[in-house]
Parts: C-alpha cells; structure tokens; sequence
C-alpha cells in the first residue's frame, strides 16, 4: 500500500510538471492533474490538497538536491578539477529528473515570485554558479560577462540533455555525457578562447536568473 502511494505521489509530480509546462502553473488546475493521472480528483486529494502542495514537494526536492551539491562544492578546493566535479554530479541531477523542475521557475517565474521555494531555489542556483566561476560573476559584481556566459550556456546545454533523456527510451546517457564534455569545456576553456561578446539573453534556468534578481553588466 505505502509503495503504492509512493508511486502515485511521483507520477502526480511529473505529470504537473508536464502540465505546468504546456498550460503554465497557473493555467494548471488539480482537476486537470486527476485527470491526466486517470484517477478522481479524490484519489489525488488524499495524496496532495492542492497544486501548491504538488509545487512544494517539486521545488523542495530540487532545492535539497542543489544546496547539497553546494555543501559539498564549498568544502573542497578551487579549480578545474572541483568544477568539473560539479557539473558532473549537476549532470547526475538532470539526468534523475530535475531539468522539469529547472525548466517550470524558467517559464513560470512571474508565476512564482511568491513562492519562498522558487526564491530558495534561484539562491542555491546562483550559489553554484559562484562556485563554478568565483563569486559576483553571475550577479554582476565582478565585470567578466564572458565568465558568466560561459557558465549559463554550460548549465543550458545540462538541462538540454535532460530535456532529451526524459523523452528518450534509452535514457540519454550519452547525450548527457557528451553535454557534460560541452559544459567542462565552457568552463575552463583554453586561454585565449573566450568570447568576446555577451548576448542579453541566454534561454536557462541561469539567465533568468540574472535578468531577475540584479542587474547583470552583459551587453552585445
């Protein structure tokens, strides 16, 4: 029976994220979820009271997830290869599911201001790509838009991937790898080669970010 309830609290998950995704949070009532799920909006009120519980267990997961790649991100040395580590257990996340949830505050974010979960998410995220590029970079206290360009479309190519894992019956593990040797070689590129220009927007869960929560000094 718990293995049950189990299960239909994680396909109720997806296929919110699905619907969040194709009608927007807002445009997305429980009924709708039922439905979706083939069960009564009874069977899924004894799960979940609201869409807004669905959400939370959604965003909590994906944010315990996060701040703990962080945790572990601050306790080891800098470099090349930390930052490789990083992005590689980032990977692991995208490939288990998390590239919905990346994607639901991307296209939902007016949506979700409120959300103290969507917040939560957004500063462990910014966290991370302090991790991956040194502190202010992203958020624009430091002038290296090149930096934070390359660290955005790093995260944009992971979230791709796992865009495609999810829809794939082979589970995209070597999209996902080969997006995980793109994301590495954005990061630490060799001298010389970063680009010289930054453009206003990248479509990631990272420039969101950026346009939202300060000004960021990347223009053409």
């Amino acid at each position: 029976m718990a293995g049950r309830r189990t299960d239909t609290r994680e396909r109720a998950q997806r296929v919110a994220l699905q619907l969040f995704a194709e009608y927007g949070y807002e445009g997305t009532s429980l009924r709708m979820i039922a439905e979706k799920l083939n069960i009564t909006k009874a069977a899924l009120y004894y799960h979940y009271k609201s869409k807004e519980e669905i959400l939370a267990a959604v965003l909590g997961d994906f944010s315990t997830s996060v701040a703990e790649l962080i945790d572990w991100g601050k306790q080891q040395p800098e470099g090349p290869g930390t930052r490789r580590e990083l992005l590689r257990r980032y990977a692991d996340l995208t490939a288990n599911g998390i590239t919905a949830a990346a994607r639901l505050l991307q296209e939902n974010a007016p949506s979700l201001q409120e959300q103290p979960l969507a917040a939560e998410v957004r500063g462990h995220i910014i966290t991370l790509f302090d991790l991956l590029t040194g502190p202010g970079v992203l958020t624009g206290g430091v002038s290296d838009p090149a930096a934070s360009l390359r660290v955005r479309l790093a995260i944009a190519a992971l979230h791709m991937a796992g865009d495609e894992a999810e829809r794939s019956e082979g589970g995209g593990d070597e999209l996902i790898s080969a997006a995980l040797d793109i994301a590495c070689s954005l990061i630490d590129p060799p001298v010389g080669s970063a680009p010289e220009h930054a453009p206003d927007h990248v479509g990631d869960l990272g420039g969101v970010l950026a346009e939202e929560e300060v000004p960021t000094t990347e223009h053409p």
